[in-house]
């Protein structure tokens, strides 16, 4: 009897730990998501100045990243103008399946520093897969990253359908594993995203780097804009950095769950 007394105040403790450890995990998520909202004001503020004016060279998004990948010899890679459904999902991208630079409307057709920038940014993703980068892995992901959350929710659902049904057969004993495996199922689509952040995190900045030399050491902004085209990117790298962190801690505190859940199953 002490024994079980003892085993059962065990259970309490870790149980009330890992309460504990998941409303801090949910706290700090919060604290994360603020520092994003503000990073996606200043990247809204930096489009802002940089849309606003245009380029000293006179390119759009197109007739730079088309004037590049000719003098790269790319001429198997092709630029085109995204229609509503790949602007809406994808934005502007580069498909490595495809070897095309979709662009939106208007990045396309701009004139203006966020156009030109951001197209030769795509270009640097295209010397990327030139040299055997991890554009093309990252692509993969991306259409688990997009697509995989939507599938999410369904899988959930039936996993509690499956234990209403057991719940109700069992004459109300309630197991939960039906819950418990949709939620191992829907930790794999976090992980999914986390790596997807990763490599979005390594692939960007080298397509970044990529951009600013190409700026460099041609004609299409004068060195004012490029300072403010390399503080776009910055901004972005710091978004890109919080996205990874909200990721860990949701991957932490989707952990902490099903810990959480498989102990009170075991009790129950």
């Amino acid at each position: 009897m002490y024994l079980s007394l003892l085993s059962e105040t065990g259970d309490i403790a870790i149980e009330f730990s890992l309460l504990v450890a998941i409303i801090v995990v949910t706290v700090l998520l919060g604290i994360a998501a603020i520092v994003a909202f503000v990073f996606r004001i200043m990247i809204f503020f930096s489009y802002w100045v940089s849309n606003r004016t245009r380029s000293s060279g006179g390119y759009t998004g197109e007739t730079a990243a088309r004037k590049m990948l000719r003098e790269l010899g790319y001429n198997d890679v092709d630029v085109q103008k995204c229609g509503f459904f790949r602007a809406l999902i994808y934005g502007n991208h580069y498909n490595p399946k495809r070897k095309i630079i979709y662009l939106r409307a208007s990045t396309f057709k701009g004139d203006n520093l966020t156009s030109v920038g951001l197209a030769l940014q795509k270009v640097g993703l295209v010397i990327q897969d030139k040299k055997g980068g991890s554009v093309k892995s990252r692509w993969r992901l991306q259409q688990l990253g997009i697509f995989g959350p939507i599938l999410f929710i369904p899988i959930v659902l039936v996993g509690v359908i499956v234990d209403a049904v057991m719940l109700v057969k069992t004459g109300g004993t309630f197991s939960g594993v039906g819950t418990l495996v949709a939620a191992c199922i829907g930790i794999a689509f976090f992980i999914v995203s986390f790596v997807l952040t990763i490599y979005t995190m390594v692939v960007e900045n080298r397509a970044n780097k990529e951009a600013l030399e190409i700026l460099k050491n041609n004609d299409f902004l004068n060195a004012e804009e490029q300072a403010q085209v390399a503080k776009v990117f910055r901004t972005y790298m710091l978004s890109y950095i919080t996205d990874f962190i909200i990721s860990l801690l949701q991957i932490i505190r989707f952990i902490l769950k099903i810990a959480l859940a498989a102990m009170q199953s075991k009790k129950n």
